[in-house]
């Protein structure tokens, strides 16, 4: 079996997601909105959790 090598040039095309693995072990894929909203409430809990205030929520 042989490995693809993918260029960055290539990957950098591609649209950002991400993934869970639930508990039954499936895999899902996410959006990359999804994922950037997993990603930034999870940077907002550790904040809260050191004792920093709470980012401003925008919109956009």
């Amino acid at each position: 079996m042989t490995k693809k090598k993918m260029s960055p040039m290539w990957l950098e095309g591609e649209p950002r997601a991400g993934f869970r693995i639930l508990a039954n072990s499936e895999v899902e894929m996410m959006t990359e909105a999804e994922t950037y909203a997993l990603i930034m409430r999870a940077v907002r809990e550790g904040m809260r959790g050191a004792g920093w205030a709470p980012l401003e929520q925008t919109l956009h």
